[in-house]
């Protein structure tokens, strides 16, 4: 029996272990008229012009020499039954996609849920950043007029004793020097009666020297001055622990030196070896009694 050249173009097909989807892909022929060309069915084609174009260009990719058929191929005005004899045999296989199995893959990550998540971060980052610096300067105004507003109290405070200080002082001179002039009725008077008269003087002006010593001060207050060479947050309370801060936010190289008075200070920032500390001048390298480091 021989081949036929649609049997010919099947077989070079199935022999480079091609599809009909992949050869209409790189033919631009479409699938049906593929299955037809195998079939040798000329009769879906609008007329043998069409068909005997598929047909050298389908025989050219699959690297089959059909030139002696085409040599006997007639091209008509129209195709009939009469001029194609293997038309009445049995009606071509309709053409059926052959399924290939496929790998699972994962299911990527939707773009729309990432470019969420990158929105979120652009936006929320700053924000959070925004409120909380704003949150501290808050904090630190407010701890700053407090202790505003307690210093001039401490001052008008303070005032009543320094004023009676002189007055006390006057008071005492006069009642020291009123005991030791004598009267002048007393002048004629034998020196033993002035010694006498002077002891008391003596007594009197003993006790009331300690009342108008002063009392004595309290320690000199600490100056603490604090610089950063990395930035970092800072808070820096003093006196007390756990009280208010005087300094509650974030410092960095180019920041102003932070300078606090006080007799103790707590400090607790997010990284301790960002910080330069000098006290009343001098530089602090190691562990020092009057500062706390958190």
């Amino acid at each position: 029996m021989v081949e036929t050249v649609g049997r010919r173009l099947q077989k070079a097909r199935q022999e480079r272990n091609l599809t009909i989807d992949e050869v209409a892909t790189a033919t631009k022929i479409r699938p049906e008229r593929i299955a037809d060309l195998e079939a040798d069915d000329l009769t879906h084609f609008p007329s043998l012009v069409y068909a005997r174009s598929f047909l050298v260009k389908y025989a050219k990719f699959m690297g089959v020499d059909i030139q002696d058929d085409l040599d006997n191929f007639q091209i008509t005005h129209s195709v009939g039954v009469g001029e194609f004899k293997y038309l009445a045999a049995a009606p071509s296989p309709r053409y059926r996609p052959e399924q290939r199995s496929r790998e699972t893959r994962a299911a990527p990550t939707p773009p729309v849920g990432l470019a969420v998540v990158a929105v979120l971060i652009l936006v929320g980052v700053p924000l959070v950043a925004f409120f909380a610096i704003n949150l501290s300067r808050l904090s630190t105004d407010a701890g700053g007029n407090k202790v505003t507003a307690a210093t001039p109290a401490a001052m008008v405070g303070s005032s009543p004793e320094a004023s009676n200080e002189p007055a006390a002082s006057a008071t005492i001179s006069a009642e020291v020097s009123g005991l030791l002039s004598p009267p002048k009725a007393s002048a004629s008077a034998s020196p033993s009666v002035e010694v006498r008269r002077a002891l008391p003087v003596d007594a009197d002006f003993q006790k009331l020297e300690p009342s108008a010593s002063p009392s004595p001060a309290g320690p000199a207050p600490q100056k603490l001055e604090i610089k950063a060479k990395e930035r970092t947050w800072l808070r820096v309370t003093k006196d007390q622990q756990n009280s208010q801060p005087v300094f509650n936010d974030f410092i960095g190289p180019d920041s102003p030196a932070v300078v606090v008075q006080g007799k103790r200070f707590w400090l607790k920032a997010l990284d301790k070896n960002a910080l330069e500390l000098r006290k009343n001048g001098q530089t602090v390298n190691g562990q020092d009694s009057d500062i706390v480091i958190e």
